[in-house]
């Protein structure tokens, strides 16, 4: 008898403990069920004078026309009111073709905005219709864009060079046409002529200066910080602001005598000269003729024509610290397109940062 009640009464307990063990499992099963939603992050208060716009979105282009700031990324295109900073992409007509990964905007002297995309070349004219010219592209990957002094479109691709005269007509160049690098990441036209073409891919990156007749190519064995070529820009000074690297290494090479023909006073800044990043990402001048150098990794840098250096970061208000492209619009507010979203600084902070 008793035999029979120890069985039972261990019975009794293996059946609890099974019971409590399915009852441990199924509520384990309902919380991980159940619908959550984390806490919403904390809305990041700005100081006064700064904006963020197109927050998520990686933005790689801008250009400006009239009251229309153009924005382009790896969300494809929109257009603000600058003034308002009010999105006004719902008046855009829609493009015929997939503008995927835009990386860098132009609004001719026409009023036609072309745009360089991962899969090619496309234009929407002054009267709102598109026109796709990737067919003559070297390569469909479309990197770069500038009007040069002679009129013309040329065009970076990750296969040399594209050319448009102004009667419409399509060129291209190559490595045999002496370009140091067939992948070309930026171009510029400078204020006597020429044009200066970046290429990327190191080691066999590079910097061409083509004017006229005369082609001149600058490598790490004369003068570049590093073969990748990022950035180019002449300033209202007429020096050439080179920007180079890949993500922590390379520099800025600064060309202030160029048009002399005079290489000895080239310099070159990094990090430890008072950059904020060593990568030379993107370049604006503003007017009161501040030259500001955006990073890959580290914000951006205010140099002044005393030669003063001032680092901005993501912790004073930037939206974070990679600087793909910069304009100041007619009211003097800067505009940056970074990693993660647009954005903007007011006239009155550009101000207060001397």
């Amino acid at each position: 008898m008793k035999e029979e009640q120890y069985i039972q009464s261990n019975a009794e307990q293996t059946g609890s403990r099974k019971t409590l063990l399915i009852w441990l499992l199924m509520i384990c099963m309902a919380w991980w069920l159940w619908p959550f939603s984390p806490p919403p992050p904390p809305v990041r208060v700005l100081p006064p004078g700064w904006q963020h716009f197109c927050q998520g979105d990686q933005v790689r282009g801008l250009a400006l026309d009239g009251e229309h700031l153009w924005v382009g990324g790896l969300f494809g295109l929109k257009r603000f009111d600058w003034r308002r900073g009010v999105d006004t992409s719902a008046g855009i007509a829609t493009a015929p073709m997939e503008l995927v990964r835009i990386e860098a905007l132009l609004v001719d002297p026409s009023g036609n905005l072309w745009v360089a995309h991962e899969m090619g070349l496309a234009c929407l004219d002054r009267s709102g219709v598109w026109h796709n010219h990737t067919s003559a592209m070297p390569d469909p990957k479309v990197m770069a864009l500038c009007w040069s002094r002679q009129g013309e479109l040329w065009v970076g691709t990750w296969r040399g060079v594209a050319a448009r005269s102004a009667a419409g007509n399509w060129r291209h160049y190559s490595v045999a046409d002496g370009l140091p690098g067939e992948r070309v990441r930026a171009i510029t036209a400078d204020s006597a002529g020429g044009i200066w073409i970046g290429s990327y891919i190191s080691p066999d990156g590079g910097l061409l200066h083509w004017s006229g007749d005369d082609k001149t190519v600058y490598t790490t064995d004369n003068l570049l910080a590093h073969a990748n070529v990022s950035a180019l820009f002449e300033d209202s000074l007429g020096r050439m602001w080179i920007g180079t690297g890949f993500f922590d290494r390379g520099g800025v090479t600064l060309f202030p005598d160029w048009k002399k023909g005079d290489i000895s006073t080239a310099k070159i800044m990094r990090q430890a000269d008072g950059l904020a990043g060593n990568k030379g990402r993107s370049f604006c001048e503003d007017r009161d003729k501040i030259i500001w150098i955006g990073s890959e990794l580290d914000g951006l840098t205010r140099f002044a024509e005393d030669g003063s250096i001032k680092i901005i970061r993501e912790s004073d208000g930037l939206i974070g610290n990679e600087v793909m492209c910069m304009l100041q619009d007619p009211d003097g507010n800067l505009w940056l397109g970074q990693e993660y979203g647009l954005c903007r600084l007011a006239a009155s902070v550009l101000a207060n940062l001397r």
